[in-house]
């Protein structure tokens, strides 16, 4: 594990804004981060095909898909509409990233073809849906089979697997289809690419601004020691878990 020491001399000598810039990117980064591994640990990695341990672990990769979604979103409308971070990347930022420009357009591009993001941000990401948005998916048809509720011995084991149906007829439908099982996958591809793309720009652009804005060139981390991880390949979130006893 390293560490890069960023003095206070070398801050106090930012402008407001800049400082601003750059805690916001920092921000941001370290959001949409914590986001594409949380969504890597929760998807599911095993062969069991049961609905009881499926679906609340699908739902629960779902509901971390729908935020990361609507950060995606925040985090491209804050670069783009955010004036002092605007500024900051246009003056001191990209003229310093190779290909800074290109790529700050072509990630708005990405941004802009997936047309569903701002929906999903709006409608379920970051709000309750109201009744108009979910009016066409509470009201039964003859594909509609029972309702199930899967329940542990405690609350937090409980799943209520009917809803998380509606929630995601309504969530796939904004990326322009019913079937669920033609849009699953290419929607969580988008989606990860989109993390992808927009954690690389900000990495890189972080890097330049501390190294090159920041530090003036004469950034040097140091090692501060050694942190036991698990493979991320080997990392899962599960949903059932044996929950503790409540203490009287």
């Amino acid at each position: 594990m390293l560490a890069l020491s960023v003095p206070l001399t070398a801050i106090k000598k930012l402008s407001d804004e800049q400082r601003f810039a750059y805690y916001l990117l920092g921000h941001i980064f370290n959001e949409l981060m914590c986001l594409q591994k949380l969504v890597g640990f929760a998807l599911p990695k095993h062969d069991d095909p049961r609905p009881a341990r499926l679906r609340p672990e699908l739902g629960q990769a779902m509901f971390l898909f729908r935020l990361a979604s609507g950060k995606i979103w925040e985090a491209s409308k804050a670069i783009r509409e955010t004036k002092e971070l605007a500024k900051t990347l246009r003056e001191d930022v990209l003229p310093l990233l190779p290909d800074g420009l290109k790529r700050l357009k072509e990630l708005n591009a990405a941004v802009n073809s997936a047309t569903w993001l701002s929906p999903l941000r709006n409608g379920m990401g970051f709000h309750f849906p109201n009744f108009e948005r979910w009016s066409s998916h509470v009201v039964p048809d003859e594909s509609w089979v029972d309702d199930l509720v899967f329940l542990g011995d405690k609350s937090g084991n409980t799943y209520y697997d009917a809803a998380d149906t509606v929630a995601q007829a309504w969530m796939f439908e904004q990326y322009g289809t019913v079937d669920l099982r033609n849009a699953v996958d290419p929607l969580i591809g988008q989606m990860i690419d989109l993390l992808r793309i927009m954690n690389s720009f900000l990495e890189d652009a972080l890097g330049v601004f501390v190294a090159e804005v920041i530090l003036e060139g004469s950034a040097k981390p140091q090692l501060v020691g050694k942190v036991l991880a698990p493979e991320f390949e080997r990392v899962f979130i599960p949903f059932w878990t044996a929950m503790p006893s409540r203490r009287t």
